[in-house]
């Protein structure tokens, strides 16, 4: 027969049952709730599975050195403490990872970029020469062509220009004569995108010959060359619409040979007005859904030179995040998803080219907002697309020069988060500040390295005709534009450490200090449990022998003289 006192030393064991039963039976005293309580703790300090905490009510330790156990049992659960932090603020600051996916990952399935082609001159001279006469004649005081050309050469200003001395009243005079003769009878104020327009070179005139994966297409069509606003105004603009988003095998465009090959006229006989110190043109290359500008991000800026034979060779790198992300804020997981940042789209520009929420669009939509608000203008190389609110929108004038050129240093830089820097803080708080735009959680990052040959190389391929001569003359150059590998990388953001990698953790951690484990979670909960149901149980008790007391009281029989 077995005897149950001495059956286990756990601490939900009772221990001999009958005894207990008996004791109840004879009317002993009931034992108040704490004390019950303080002999448990007791039981519990002497049974539980966990290290070392027996020894705090040993009968066969002196004082001293239960005491010495007591002070080992507060370090090691203090350090437990400190080391349980430390971890924990480490998983929450590393809690998403990026890893390589895919190191040959097939580059057709990579959208191919949009290329920008812009020329350095900024203003055509036969343009310009056309729009001077014409402001001579609509002028009421008799000037030659060439005090207005002179003129209008101010507008280079409005571009990106660095380094030239600003008479802003000049500027202000003829501002003032343009807004007066230099409207049309439909227009309320000076429209400086129209004639700006106008004033640049034409792509007709500089695009000459295209080629894509060695096949001749028209170069102006939607599936070619259209023109298109960038930050260098009015650009000849390769795959606008994202055309070449997905290709196939044959059509990867991962050769020099098989890319865009673009024959551009380099004649520098329409100059009149260029704005940087290079005698070649701009290329930027940047995402197809993007407004090119390099202080937003996201946009590579190359200048090939003049006369030559240039090859742009593009790496992509495709960063991806797991679904399994969508359950996090997107400013925990630190980027959108399509599906939770969406640009508002006018009414008024319903029919016009719209772009979709990126990162880089979202940088200038910010700076749109400050420039608005500042300069109370839009310059016209910005597009009306990520312009929040249309009403009232007037483009930046020569007149707003001034103003433009005071905060360029705080648009030019920009900031999404804020962290004290010494010897920093001026810049900090003068730089555009956007805490709202967060990178695409699926996005595409171009690189691009270039090299050049001579045009004379291109000459001696082309056919000479009848009169031997080639199609193209001297004053030309060649921009090829291809993949430079037929893989990229494929990186995916996804989470760290998942629930039982930390689980995990902590368990070794607790187990190497206190020697936790499963069990004395058991025992614990199980202690705790007890005593919340024993407490709960008398506070029931207690009620139920109050009615009856009152119900008593009400049914008491009073005998009255």
């Amino acid at each position: 027969m077995v005897k149950l006192a001495a059956t286990s030393n756990a601490i939900w064991w009772i221990k001999n049952p009958k005894a207990a039963a008996e004791m109840k039976s004879k009317g002993q005293r009931k034992k108040s709730l704490g004390s019950a309580f303080c002999l448990d703790m007791a039981d519990l300090v002497r049974n539980i599975s966990l290290q070392g905490y027996n020894k705090l009510l040993s009968p066969d330790l002196t004082l001293g050195q239960r005491l010495i156990w007591l002070l080992v049992h507060m370090a090691t659960t203090v350090s437990l403490i400190v080391v349980l932090s430390l971890t924990w603020e480490q998983f929450v600051a590393q809690s998403f990872v990026t890893n390589l996916k895919d190191p040959l990952y097939p580059v057709e399935n990579v959208p191919f970029p949009a290329v920008s082609i812009c020329p350095n001159n900024r203003i055509s001279r036969q343009a310009v020469i056309t729009y001077a006469e014409e402001l001579r004649l609509n002028s009421p005081v008799i000037r030659p062509v060439e005090y207005f050309l002179e003129r209008l050469r101010f507008f280079r200003e409005l571009y990106t220009h660095v380094g030239v001395v600003v008479d802003t009243d000049d500027f202000i005079t003829f501002q003032t004569f343009l807004d007066v003769f230099g409207t049309w009878n439909n227009e309320t104020f000076f429209d400086t995108r129209r004639i700006m327009k106008m004033l640049a070179p034409r792509c007709e005139e500089f695009v000459l010959k295209c080629t894509v994966a060695n096949v001749e297409v028209p170069c102006f069509s939607k599936d070619a060359f259209q023109d298109s606003l960038t930050m260098y105004g009015p650009c000849c603009t390769f795959n606008l619409g994202n055309k070449l988003k997905k290709r196939h095998y044959k059509n990867r465009l991962a050769s020099p040979e098989l890319g865009l090959k673009v024959v551009l006229n380099d004649s520098h006989a329409d100059y009149f007005a260029p704005i940087l110190n290079t005698n070649g043109y701009i290329v930027l290359i940047h995402n197809a859904e993007n407004y090119a500008s390099v202080s937003s991000s996201n946009v590579l800026e190359m200048f090939p030179g003049q006369g030559e034979d240039s090859y742009l060779s593009i790496y992509a790198r495709v960063v991806d995040t797991d679904d399994s992300l969508k359950s996090f804020s997107p400013f925990s997981r630190r980027c959108y998803f399509e599906y939770e940042a969406q640009n508002p789209v006018h009414e008024q520009l319903v029919k016009t080219y719209s772009y979709s929420y990126t990162f880089p669009n979202c940088i200038t939509r910010c700076r749109i907002r400050s420039i608005m608000a500042l300069c109370r203008c839009l310059p016209f190389q910005l597009p009306l697309q990520l312009v929040e609110n249309l009403d009232g929108v007037v483009f930046c004038t020569l007149g707003h020069v001034a103003c433009l050129n005071q905060y360029m240093f705080k648009w030019r830089n920009v900031l999404t988060e804020r962290h004290l820097i010494v010897g920093l803080e001026r810049e900090i708080e003068e730089a555009l500040y956007c805490p709202q735009c967060l990178p695409s959680c699926r996005d595409v990052q171009y690189g691009v390295s270039m090299s050049a040959l001579p045009i004379d190389n291109y000459l001696a391929t082309l056919k000479l005709d009848e009169n031997n001569q080639t199609e193209f003359s001297t004053n030309i150059s060649v921009l090829r534009v291809y993949f430079g590998e037929p893989t990229a990388q494929y990186y995916i953001r996804l989470l760290n450490n998942t629930w039982f990698e930390v689980f995990s953790t902590i368990g070794n951690i607790m187990s190497i200090f206190v020697g936790f484990s499963m069990v004395a979670i058991f025992e614990i909960l199980f202690f705790l449990t007890k005593y919340i149901y024993e407490g709960c149980n008398r506070i029931v008790q207690q009620n139920i022998m109050d009615r009856k007391d009152q119900e008593l009281e009400a049914k008491q029989l009073y005998i009255c003289p």
